[in-house]
């Protein structure tokens, strides 16, 4: 067999939600921002998103993420995360693998991991944190770019029901859907929050013209975050709360993961609405059943919007590390994604 193309990368999962790092094969990407950089990747490498992300070497729910030069002076790399639909300006779950992974293996030092690292993303810098023993990675927490609230309780008519949203904004625009709107109540069902995720995101995308106040190549709807109060098992007191959660992102995938862009979006409503205090802890539980801890660390404004810095608290694995080749006579050299 010959090979024209070699490609290697790390599985991983956090909460879940699995995200293969590319950790070979690829250049290093030209640009001096990290939005600059996704440029250069979706104009000379998007066929590379879609070879190691689709199917059959991938699956629609797979996420990806490639680190990068740093862009700022102080941080210590870049990140640019990839989807089915192509590259989001911020992934949470793509965060919290990286730094578990690159720290698992040496790559980031353990102490350095402990204190804190700057982490450019295309929506921002961030920081990071992880909580070690050795190279074992126990979780990791992030402090995420200024999360705010774009627009409150928008109504959108979706299969009769009309529903009241918000838009926030928490790396990405997110509606954010309490689920008893729709009369559900307990397990999420799956096919139909596919099919309202989308129904919701296109209704919204007509109505509104949603776009970041600085980073105006933000715009329009990633997602839509679904949510549900529920009571916590372990007797969880009103002054921590508890939510289930998932989002419909990037098109029509599902995240297995409570969420990363979605739950900071949902803390700056929460907040918005006066039902989360700086520093109040809250619980929200994805749909594997792993849990993502969040909390405001600090109010503050950004053009013109109250905001919010959320912290966010999760696990990450390795699964895997990876070697995938491209045949030339494929004849599927972009994969395909069924749906």
């Amino acid at each position: 067999m010959e090979t024209t193309k070699w490609y290697a990368a790390m599985d991983t999962h956090s909460c879940g939600q699995p995200l293969r790092i590319i950790t070979g094969g690829l250049p290093q990407l030209s640009g001096s921002s990290q939005h600059a950089k996704s440029l250069f990747f979706k104009r000379h490498f998007d066929s590379v998103r879609q070879l190691l992300l689709a199917e059959p070497r991938g699956h629609r729910e797979m996420t990806g993420a490639i680190v990068t030069a740093p862009s700022t002076a102080a941080a210590r790399f870049g990140l640019l995360f990839l989807n089915q639909e192509g590259l989001a300006a911020v992934s949470g779950h793509g965060i919290i693998a990286a730094v578990a992974a690159w720290t698992a293996t040496g790559q980031l030092d353990p102490s350095d991991a402990v204190n804190g690292v700057l982490i450019d993303c295309p929506a921002g810098t961030v920081t990071a944190y992880a909580d070690c023993v050795g190279h074992e990675v126990r979780s990791v927490s992030f402090l995420n770019v200024p999360s705010f609230v774009y627009a409150k309780q928008v109504t959108v008519n979706v299969q009769g029901v009309a529903a009241r949203v918000d838009i926030a904004f928490g790396g990405e625009f997110y509606a954010v859907v309490d689920t008893t709107a729709f009369g559900v109540e307990g397990a999420f069902p799956l096919q139909k929050l596919r099919e309202w995720g989308r129904l919701i995101r296109d209704e919204l995308d007509r109505q509104h013209e949603v776009k970041h106040p600085e980073l105006d190549w933000i715009s329009g709807i990633h997602g839509v975050f679904f949510f549900q109060r529920v009571e916590r098992c372990d007797g969880g007191t009103p002054n921590r709360p508890a939510y289930r959660s998932t989002a419909v992102f990037a098109g029509v995938q599902l995240d297995r993961s409570p969420g990363g862009a979605g739950v900071a979006a949902h803390m700056a409503v929460l907040h918005s609405h006066g039902l989360l205090e700086p520093g109040q802890p809250v619980i929200y539980e994805g749909m594997a059943g792993a849990q993502t801890v969040g909390s405001i660390a600090e109010e503050t404004e950004t053009h013109g919007y109250k905001a919010v810095i959320p912290r966010l608290t999760g696990t990450a694995y390795i699964m895997g590390f990876m070697n995938f080749v491209l045949d030339p006579t494929d004849p599927l050299p972009e994969g395909f994604v069924l749906y």
